[in-house]
């Protein structure tokens, strides 16, 4: 149902409170300061309840973003303290430990590595408004480390 432009005209003067601008739900397009309640980039018709509905999704899609980088980064960690206990215990020849600590770091990290794939795509414009795009880079590598934290602790023993 379109918005009729007496409507628009009082919806113009109410702030938006989200951080994300409008876009059309079916292109992506900022439909910032668009003067109807259709798109013209590719014709939808939207109303501000879409609109609004639109930007709080991408707004919590850039908070799941942001944790999913965060969990990376503890993956990470997490694989720098399994190859650091796998080498003290190539030193003090436990390789029984190894596979203890070892084997369990190196799923886990591997979970927290891919766990940047449960990242939705988000608009290049959205991104940069909120400024968070997901580390694919990060997870992809914290992956590999922990197949490598996995395999090395089973062949180490």
């Amino acid at each position: 149902m379109p918005i009729e432009e007496s409507h628009l005209k009082r919806m113009a003067g109410s702030p938006w409170i989200s951080k994300i601008p409008p876009s059309c739900p079916t292109c992506g397009y900022n439909l910032t300061g668009a003067p109807s309640s259709r798109c013209p980039e590719c014709g939808t018709i939207f109303s501000r309840k879409q609109l609004e509905q639109r930007a709080r999704d991408l707004a919590v899609q850039a908070a799941r973003i942001r944790e999913i980088n965060e969990v990376s980064g503890w993956g990470l960690r997490l694989a720098i303290v399994g190859f650091v206990l796998i080498g003290l215990g190539l030193l003090i020849d436990a390789f029984s430990v190894i596979r203890i600590v070892g084997l369990p770091m190196g799923i886990l990290t591997f979970g927290l590595g891919t766990s940047v794939l449960r990242a939705l795509r988000v608009p290049a414009w959205a991104a940069d408004e909120i400024g968070v795009r997901a580390n694919y880079p990060l997870g992809a590598g914290v992956a590999l480390l922990g197949v490598l934290l996995t395999v090395l602790s089973v062949i180490l023993t």
